[in-house]
């Protein structure tokens, strides 16, 4: 068993396990500045020839962690939300997760400290279906409203897959910072898989998309240039274990830790 556990050791937070989870999930595409997203690429990734940025809010229900023992943690309705950009790895397509929102205690240490899953505390992720339209808001920690997206359908209820396919493979970035203070002890790229599976109730709309400024997380560099897609509905998520890949040895960082809330001046 202490193979499967993760720290603190003595009486560890979460066991270590493969995600399962049902959705109700909202994402909604739009291309932004290429310069911009280039810019937050760790290399070797790479843009590739349309600069999406995708926005994802989503309520997981009932997630299940399956451990190599057989046994299995389960957890309460939570929810998430983040931003990922699109990119490529010498040719293979997939995307690049600039950072995750999750309400709830704990939910979102699994993922952030096996995979790099860039997980934050929010101080409130919401998803609200009126009949007619979908909004998600993401309010970080500090009280700012940074994203709003809201869509709605244009046609009927279809067996739609509201997850994005570049969204199959996760470029996530494995960073543990040094004890001594300089630099990271890991530094690793990893590519986690993404499966998804017995789509409902889902459609493809039309959306509007607001960015807030924030110096903690700013979104809005990746200005809305035009939105290409929004999709909702429920389905059905696998993330498996990852694979580790590159040594990164140059991070792009554009937020500042901290609580203040002025925007950053420049790039």
């Amino acid at each position: 068993m202490p193979d499967l556990v993760a720290m603190p050791p003595f009486a560890p937070l979460f066991g270590v396990g493969t995600e399962s989870v049902r959705l109700r999930w909202l994402t909604v595409e739009y291309r932004t500045d290429p310069e911009v997203l280039a810019s937050l690429l760790p290399a070797p990734l790479a843009p590739t020839a349309d600069p999406l940025v995708g926005i994802w809010v989503a309520e997981f229900l009932g997630a299940e962690f399956h451990l190599p023992d057989g046994s299995v943690e389960q957890r309460p309705p939570y929810l998430q939300a983040g931003v990922s950009v699109r990119c490529q790895r010498h040719g293979e397509a997939g995307a690049y997760p600039l950072t995750f929102f999750i309400e709830g205690l704990n939910h979102g240490t699994l993922g952030r400290e096996i995979f790099g899953l860039p997980k934050k505390q929010a101080r409130r992720v919401s998803l609200d279906d009126d009949g007619q339209t979908v909004t998600g808001r993401i309010v970080t920690a500090n009280d700012i409203e940074i994203v709003t997206v809201r869509a709605e359908a244009r046609g009927p209820e279809s067996a739609l897959d509201p997850i994005p396919g570049w969204f199959g493979r996760h470029f996530a970035l494995k960073l543990i910072p040094s004890a001594e203070g300089t630099g990271y002890d890991v530094s690793r790229l990893v590519r986690i898989p993404f499966r998804t599976s017995q789509p409902t109730g889902g459609w493809d709309g039309t959306a509007e998309v607001t960015l807030r400024p924030s110096a903690a997380d700013p979104i809005h560099l990746l200005p809305c240039r035009e939105v290409v897609s929004a999709r909702y509905g429920g389905i059905r998520l696998d993330i498996g274990f990852g694979t580790y890949l590159d040594q990164v040895d140059r991070v792009p960082v554009m937020g500042t830790p901290g609580w203040g809330s002025a925007a950053p001046t420049g790039r």
